[in-house]
C-alpha cells in the first residue's frame, strides 16, 4: 500500500494465541502447545525489532500461513522453514535458531535449499 492510515499494535498473547489456535483447528492440527510456542518465538522477535536488533519481525499473518502449510506438510518444521524462505539466508537462520529454544522439540539445524531444476527438455527447440 501507498500509504499508512493507522499503525496497529500487535494483538495480546492471549488472543493472538486464540488466533493461531483457531487456525490449527481449521487445518485439522490441534496443537495448543505449538500455538503458544508460535506466538511467543514471534513476539521475542518482534521485541528484538522494536530494540533495534533486527530489521524483519514476524507477523500475525506470517503465523498463520506456518500453520496452513503445517496443515499441508504436517511437519512443523518443514512448515517454518518454508515459511521462513522471504528473508534473506541469515535473518531465516537467526530466526529458526531462536524457535528452536523456544521448542526445543525441534532440530535445530536448518536444511538446505532444495535445487530446483527447470523443466526444459534439451532436445526440444525453443519456438521463438
Amino acid at each position: 500500500f501507498p500509504v499508512t492510515i493507522q499503525v496497529q499494535e500487535w494483538p495480546p498473547a492471549k488472543i493472538e494465541e486464540k488466533i493461531i489456535g483457531k487456525e490449527l483447528d481449521a487445518v485439522g492440527r490441534t496443537d495448543v502447545v505449538f500455538a503458544k510456542n508460535l506466538v511467543t518465538w514471534a513476539n521475542a522477535i518482534r521485541t528484538t525489532f522494536a530494540d533495534g536488533g533486527c530489521d524483519e519481525v514476524i507477523s500475525t499473518r506470517r503465523l498463520v500461513h506456518i500453520v496452513k502449510t503445517f496443515g499441508i506438510y504436517n511437519d512443523k518444521r518443514k512448515a517454518i522453514e518454508y515459511c521462513l524462505n522471504r528473508f534473506d539466508a541469515d535473518t531465516k537462520a537467526t530466526f529458526f535458531d531462536l524457535y528452536t529454544k523456544v521448542d526445543a522439540g525441534i532440530d535445530p539445524t536448518v536444511t538446505a535449499e532444495p535445487e530446483v531444476k527447470p523443466a526444459v527438455n534439451e532436445s526440444q527447440e525453443i519456438p521463438f
